[in-house]
């Protein structure tokens, strides 16, 4: 089975990726990462606001870590991803 995944920013990028027969979607940034200093983060309530208004499942990414993800799972969240929080060096 081939899943279609789409990464998605905002509620415009979310609409054309279900459209388009996305099966999840990564929303992201919810927070400052390192591998995209200076990017503008959503932040937990933005995040919020298009989560529960998906149709496909939501992983969290950017700026994750497991406390974090915990806080975003009253939005319904599939599950969370992360590059720096799962790597030694944190980067």
């Amino acid at each position: 089975m081939l899943l279609r995944t789409a990464a998605v920013h905002n509620l415009a990028e979310l609409r054309l990726a279900e459209r388009v027969g996305a099966d999840l979607a990564f929303l992201s940034p919810v927070y400052a990462t390192t591998s995209h200093p200076g990017g503008r983060a959503m932040g937990r309530r933005r995040f919020g606001l298009i989560a529960r208004q998906s149709r496909v499942p939501i992983v969290a990414l950017g700026g994750i870590d497991e406390e974090r993800a915990q806080s975003l799972e009253p939005f319904g969240i599939y599950g969370w991803a992360a590059v720096g929080a799962l790597t030694p060096s944190g980067s």
